[in-house]
């Protein structure tokens, strides 16, 4: 008998709720099935970007240019007997030409 009272004096609530939990519920459902399930694709080594003008250098080492021109982290060549020449004591590339040092995106330094 109590629920009975419940019921007929809450009975707009309890409508309310089950059909706000009824459309929750069946959102959600859709939405599981109607979305796709594919997975990214797996990307090999072999596939990955490399550049191709890049000498990678093992940290610690150093390459010897000696008489040749010298490439620097700032992606700038020096050439010898110029002012930063000597002063670059980590090149990061050594090049025979001016047109090597260019094409491979290092600009000239201005002294």
């Amino acid at each position: 008998m109590i629920i009975k009272e419940f019921i007929k004096t809450h009975q707009q609530a309890i409508v309310l709720t089950i059909g706000y939990v009824l459309v929750a519920s069946l959102g959600f459902g859709l939405g599981q099935f109607t979305t796709n399930k594919t997975e990214a694709p797996e990307i090999k080594v072999e596939q990955a970007f490399t550049p191709t003008n890049y000498t990678p250098t093992v940290s610690g080492t150093q390459q010897i240019c000696d008489g040749k021109i010298k490439g620097s982290k700032s992606m700038i060549y020096h050439l010898p007997g110029g002012a930063f020449y000597d002063k670059t004591t980590s090149p990061i590339r050594c090049f025979d030409t001016e047109a090597e040092a260019k094409s491979a995106g290092f600009r000239k330094s201005s002294r």
